[in-house]
């Protein structure tokens, strides 16, 4: 049952180490400028994104619904989201849209204002038989401002119960892009230049990478029995490439992939990020109470504001002008890709 599977899911990212070898966020060092140009108090965390406006540039993405114990982590997430001011992302909803008692799941994160919410479902069930009335009944269940559509075909390859057609997705996805605020979004494998064109092409309003640095599925599924996840573990597109490879096609960037504390979400700025995206750190706190991933999301948000100050700028409006060095295997796929 999808049911269970939910769960496995959860108790393995919150208690195993699914952690891709190399984090390529600490391939990116953040010049240092020695006079700030702004008092650290005043720096300006606040920005647009998709059309609201975020308090700090922070998305909690993607995670969990479909299971009773769910039910509790988005709403500590949620909770902890409207006293911030930042967005979130709830979890692949097809567990609901197969079975309408998972819906509250979900819809509880409708309690709170958290001023963007978005909602999630797979590209592998639109390449089958989703269309618009699942796009309007997850979007529905949440009162979402946009829709994530999720590329997580290395994980369905590696699991004993995946999804792996692909069939006419490209096709059913131009056709549905122009009438409803989709997002494109991968799983930990990262967003290939080529997916990002077609994104762009098709109406997409905007582009979360989540590319490697963070939790592997091929990993999650690894441990669920699926014999190739250990082959697999690193596969993909680290997720700093996958922001550089993006950020002229003129869509909104969801900096993702790795993301553990304030200065890798100041990096994914300074590389072209608009808003930045963490999840499975998250995870362990809002599975305990709400006043922990509250306080955990402040100290990655006091952390960005830090290191904002120290590389010169005033706030998010300026993260452009942050100059950085790139080394290490980073530096090594840019030289080769």
């Amino acid at each position: 049952m999808i049911e269970n599977r939910k769960l496995e899911h959860l108790k393995i990212c919150a208690e195993t180490d699914v952690e891709t070898s190399h984090n390529y966020w600490e391939d990116i060092t953040l010049k240092h400028e020695t006079i700030p140009r702004a008092d650290l108090e005043d720096i300006n965390l606040r920005t647009e994104f998709l059309g609201v406006t975020l308090k700090a540039p922070i998305i909690v993405d993607a995670m969990t619904g479909g299971h009773p114990v769910a039910k509790e982590v988005n709403e500590n997430i949620a909770r902890a989201c409207e006293a911030l001011g930042i967005g979130m992302a709830v979890g692949s909803q097809r567990a609901a849209i197969e079975n309408s008692e998972m819906e509250e799941t979900y819809s509880i994160i409708t309690k709170y204002e958290v001023p963007l919410r978005l909602g999630n479902l797979g590209a592998p069930q639109f390449a089958e038989n989703y269309g618009a009335e699942e796009i309007e009944r997850a979007m529905e269940m949440i009162n979402a401002h946009a829709l994530e559509i999720h590329f997580n075909y290395l994980q369905e390859s590696i699991q004993p119960e995946g999804d792996t057609r692909v069939g006419t997705l490209r096709e059913k996805l131009r056709e549905l892009a122009p009438h409803y605020p989709l997002i494109g979004k991968e799983t930990g494998a990262g967003i290939s230049r080529n997916a990002g064109e077609f994104f762009k092409n098709a109406g997409f309003i905007a582009i979360d990478v989540s590319g490697v640095s963070g939790t592997s599925f091929a990993a999650v599924e690894y441990y669920r029995g699926g014999k190739h996840g250990k082959l697999f573990w690193n596969w993909g597109l680290p997720a700093p490439y996958s922001l550089l490879q993006l950020k002229d096609l003129g869509l909104p960037l969801i900096g993702s992939g790795g993301i553990r504390n304030g200065l890798h979400a100041a990096r994914a700025l300074a590389l072209g990020a608009n808003v930045v995206g963490l999840a499975r750190p998250v995870l362990k706190y809002a599975m305990h109470s709400y006043e922990q991933t509250r306080k955990f999301l402040e100290n990655v948000i006091e952390e960005l504001k830090i290191a904002l100050f120290l590389t010169g700028v005033s706030g998010i409006g300026e993260t452009e002008k942050i100059q950085y060095i790139i080394r290490g295997e980073l530096a090594q796929w840019l030289r080769q890709c």
